[in-house]
């Protein structure tokens, strides 16, 4: 039997903690990719085929406890977005009953994929659906989440929801372009445009197609605008302010590091292009704004329950 009720307080805190795991996970693959940790952990799912846990390891790069942090944490995802599915099981909005197993699957899709790039080599096409899946299933839950909290208002927000939803639609793109354009450093190494984070306002020589890097860039400029829009329309909306805000800021640290990226320089032959502790905030930040857009989106539908 179905039912219309908000969620409890203890169920509510459920979805919580399988959003911010499903956050943090994505957040720590991006610093496993800016630091070129997933070598360092070559077996799975322990680290090395006669030791379980990572050796100590001083440094951001190729450091093991990064990659085994990650994988921990990417399971416990998993329970929680299950957890999560079977609480909103039997609710009658589709957002609490059906999105969290789709999350969950798109999870469980990425970790597979995960796993395969530790033990084999997977073709571009397979890493792109890697990230997609991760990036569906963080949205999703952050939906579902927001549904279910009840704090949003009966009708919604169409104006910041059509904004934020296309502003999700095209940071994913954008983030998808970069594996496709990334290119290999002098040394060998991948360049850091394949991992989550903005372009670096310019046409890097290390990378490929500069055609489709200028399309990356025109989709940072187009997100910037539809932020400030529907920042904008938030501002008007209490239940809106706190997500708005947060999507701005972080949007404006992650200009910010990229701007200080470019004037550093990128060297060919450097790991990355990019100095390890600069990689790691840009990709971080990153997924920080792709989070706020959702957040923002499902805050902006209406609510699930009525209270």
């Amino acid at each position: 039997m179905r039912t219309d009720r908000p969620l409890t307080t203890g169920e509510l805190r459920i979805f919580r903690i399988a959003t911010l795991l499903t956050v943090i996970t994505i957040a720590l693959g991006s610093m496993v990719c800016a630091t070129d940790s997933s070598s360092a952990c070559p077996a799975w799912p322990a680290c090395y085929d006669d030791q379980v846990g990572p050796q100590v390891q001083r440094g951001w790069l190729e450091n093991p406890a990064i990659e085994f942090i990650h994988r921990a944490i990417s399971f416990a995802c998993l329970v929680f977005l299950g957890w999560a599915g079977w609480l909103g099981r039997r609710h009658t909005d589709a957002r609490l009953r059906v999105l969290p197993w789709v999350a969950l699957a798109c999870a469980i899709g990425s970790a597979v994929f995960g796993m395969m790039i530790i033990l084999f080599t997977l073709p571009l096409g397979l890493a792109l659906l890697d990230l997609g899946f991760a990036f569906v299933a963080m949205v999703l839950i952050v939906i579902a989440t927001q549904a279910g909290a009840g704090l949003a208002t009966a009708d919604g927000e169409p104006k910041v929801r059509n904004l934020a939803g296309a502003t999700v639609v095209t940071l994913i793109v954008m983030h998808l372009l970069g594996a496709l354009v990334a290119g290999k450093t002098e040394s060998g190494w991948a360049s850091f445009t394949r991992c989550v984070s903005w372009p670096m306002w310019d046409i890097l020589d290390v990378d490929r197609w500069p055609l489709l890097q200028g399309v990356r860039i025109g989709l940072a400029v187009l997100a910037i605008g539809m932020i400030a829009g529907a920042f904008a329309l938030s501002l008007r909306r209490r239940h809106l302010r706190g997500p708005a805000w947060t999507l701005v800021g972080l949007l404006a640290v992650e200009v910010v590091l990229g701007a200080f990226i470019r004037t550093q320089g990128i060297t060919a032959g450097q790991t990355n292009g990019i100095v390890a502790p600069l990689a790691v905030a840009y990709a971080v930040t990153a997924v920080g704004v792709l989070w706020a857009a959702a957040w923002l989106l499902g805050r902006a539908m209406p609510t699930a329950a009525r209270r």
